[in-house]
């Protein structure tokens, strides 16, 4: 057999191989999370998209600030935009606000109102509610009953709102309809919001044959687990919208006019716009990492019903293309390593790569998803292999593990292996803030739920307040179960000398009204001098913090319970806000070791107005003395 045959069978079996691998790598999980970042990338490199026909209103700030009721009284703002989007001549409505128990207790007119609204639009615009799981046991027990719920699932308008996330709490899909049933027909399936919404816009319910969705002639691309992949049109705030003020003033002043010209013709999808509730999507990258840059979870919807009615629909290429497309790319890539000269190949290799890149991405244009990442790979490990041959062949050994190392591990890499082995046991005194916190009631919650739940719930949240906490410029320093250390000092990246005590204080705030999974939090934090750096032998280290201003804010966050509070602040943390934050006098407490009670302060934004005038009932003189310093700190200090 001559070099040629030789040669020839064993760059087939590597790109062969360099497939395989790569089909194989493509069922671990890290791979799939990196398909899909490759996949996001091809969003923000094709930029947005023009947008039509959808059109939201906003339950926005404006809204917040100018409505006087409780939100969970708006019933009768809902009705007023029911009406106004007929009179404005759109041709669905979606509502996605959720209405779960009635709220007839307290405002006994507002569930009939809205009632009475949908009843009175529906014959003209059809209005598709969030469907509330809870209206289904409404028959057993009537008490519970919310008339819209019921009356929508009468009318065939109510569908899922719930949002689809994968594994990295990103947004990319969509559930499209419920998972069918023998003897069920197809009208009869619960549909997620976005597909109702479609099916009323075009006057066409949509048809399911052999596992298949026809949506006005079209099939609708979907995953086995009825999922549709969201062509996002852009960022977030890239669809037109109207604040629900704005829209019920115009229609309570008649403004008819206006309301055709914001509204006319259109799909119309209501829900929260504001910070609160927002998403991550594919536009969400590393450069914009700020809350406000994710997407409102009613844009999402409009995002969806937008690839619905445009039909621009994003689905996987047939396997056997994705085979074909790696085995182009990983023959490519053992040519170009094997045949040409180091230099050629230096210059070849990147430009096959950027062609890759670019065909990956005018597939993506075209609707057809042929995954980057597994391009890469496949041409990756061709790379490798044509690399072992080519040195195992024409090159010493020694050369060619030296050069392979430095090529994939990467200088970074192994300059930091190199540098760990001089990581001294060091440390320094320095002024900080310590916050604790912790999850209320979570030994109780754990002993009733699957520890598998607890786990996913546990790790949701951690990633909501590590999240809040880097916000503010801190780090964590440790989990201890269920709660978490904190650090606040000077040398944080964009601190002011003096203010991690407010920074703290902020995002303790934050983090306690922020009931993620329901966990309510509790925290507490004091400002003192501690010893931070390295601790242990070269054998562990570990970066922590010691000293009794650690034992002290554990100690303020474990008195949340016996003062009724969420937060609490030592008198020292409580001086380090420089006024710039309002506290409230919570009492004073023995400290273990100290003869002087310690005074422990609260914010009286966490606490109702009952709560607050005993506080200022109990403790007068102190309130005054805590008001004037506060006064005072104001008028002398400029907040770091």
């Amino acid at each position: 057999m001559n070099k040629t045959v030789k040669k020839t069978i064993f760059c087939t079996s590597i790109a062969l191989g360099s497939v395989a691998v790569t089909l194989l790598m493509g069922n671990i999980q890290f791979f799939k999370l990196l398909d899909l970042k490759a996949q996001d990338a091809h969003f923000v490199l094709r930029g947005p998209l023009p947008v039509k026909d959808i059109q939201i209103i906003g339950i926005d700030d404006k809204a917040m600030n100018s409505f006087p009721d409780l939100m969970s009284f708006w019933q009768p703002y809902y009705a007023d935009a029911m009406r106004a989007a007929a009179d404005g001549g759109a041709k669905v409505l979606v509502l996605d606000v959720a209405f779960s128990i009635p709220v007839k207790k307290y405002m006994p007119e507002n569930d009939g109102i809205l009632a009475g609204a949908f009843a009175e639009v529906s014959p003209v615009m059809p209005i598709i509610c969030a469907f509330v799981p809870a209206a289904m046991e409404a028959q057993q027990n009537p008490e519970f009953t919310v008339p819209l719920n019921m009356m929508a699932s009468a009318f065939g308008t109510s569908a899922f709102a719930n949002l689809t996330a994968d594994s990295d709490d990103f947004v990319r899909r969509q559930v499209l309809i419920e998972e069918p049933r023998a003897g069920t027909p197809t009208e009869a399936l619960m549909r997620g919001m976005a597909l109702r919404a479609s099916e009323k816009f075009l006057g066409k319910d949509v048809e399911l044959k052999n596992g298949k969705l026809f949506l006005d002639g079209r099939d609708v691309q979907m995953d086995e687990d009825r999922n549709l992949t969201i062509n996002y049109a852009g960022p977030a705030d890239t669809f037109p919208r109207i604040s629900l003020f704005d829209v019920v003033d115009a229609y309570r002043k008649g403004n008819k006019e206006q309301l055709k010209k914001w509204l006319g013709g259109k799909a119309v999808l209501l829900g929260p716009d504001n910070i609160d509730d927002r998403h991550a999507t594919p536009f969400y990258t590393a450069f914009t990492l700020s809350k406000k840059w994710r997407t409102p979870g009613v844009e999402v919807h409009a995002n969806a019903v937008r690839t619905l009615l445009t039909g621009e629909f994003l689905k996987p290429v047939p396997q056997w293309l994705l085979i074909a497309a790696l085995l182009i790319a990983s023959s490519v890539s053992v040519v170009v390593v094997t045949s040409l000269a180091l230099s050629q190949t230096a210059i070849w290799g990147p430009m096959t790569v950027i062609a890759l890149l670019g065909s990956t991405h005018i597939m993506f244009r075209q609707g057809q998803l042929l995954s980057t990442s597994q391009m890469l790979l496949s041409f990756g490990w061709a790379l490798v292999g044509g690399i072992v041959y080519r040195f195992a062949t024409a090159e010493k050994k020694s050369t060619f593990f030296k050069n392979a190392i430095g090529l994939f591990v990467g200088k970074q890499v192994a300059s930091s292996l190199e540098q760990s082995e001089k990581i001294s046991l060091t440390g320094k005194r320095q002024m900080v803030t310590i916050l604790f916190t912790d999850i209320r009631g979570f030994t109780a919650f754990c002993e009733s739920k699957d520890p598998a739940v607890v786990v996913d719930l546990l790790n949701i949240y951690m990633s909501t307040m590590v999240g809040i906490i880097v916000k503010y410029g801190g780090h964590v320093n440790k989990f201890i179960g269920d709660g978490i250390l904190a650090v606040f000092c000077d040398d944080d990246p964009g601190a002011k000398p003096g203010d991690h005590a407010i920074r703290c204080c902020r995002c303790a705030q934050e983090m306690v009204v922020n009931e993620v999974c329901d966990f309510k939090t509790g925290a507490g934090f004091h400002v003192g001098e501690v010893i931070i750096g390295n601790v242990g032998s070269q054998d562990k280290l570990e970066f922590t913090v010691l000293g009794n201003t650690v034992n002290m804010a554990s100690r303020l966050e474990s008195l949340n319970k016996e003062a009724h509070a969420r937060m609490l602040l030592s008198e020292e943390a409580n001086e380090m806000l420089y006024g710039q934050i309002d506290t409230i006098y919570v009492g004073a407490v023995p400290v273990k070791g100290k003869t002087d009670l310690m005074k422990i302060f609260s914010s009286p934004g966490l606490f109702d107005e009952q709560r607050n005038a005993e506080l200022n009932a109990q403790y007068p003189e102190q309130q005054a003395k805590n008001k004037a310093m506060i006064a005072a700190a104001r008028a002398k200090y400029v907040a770091p």
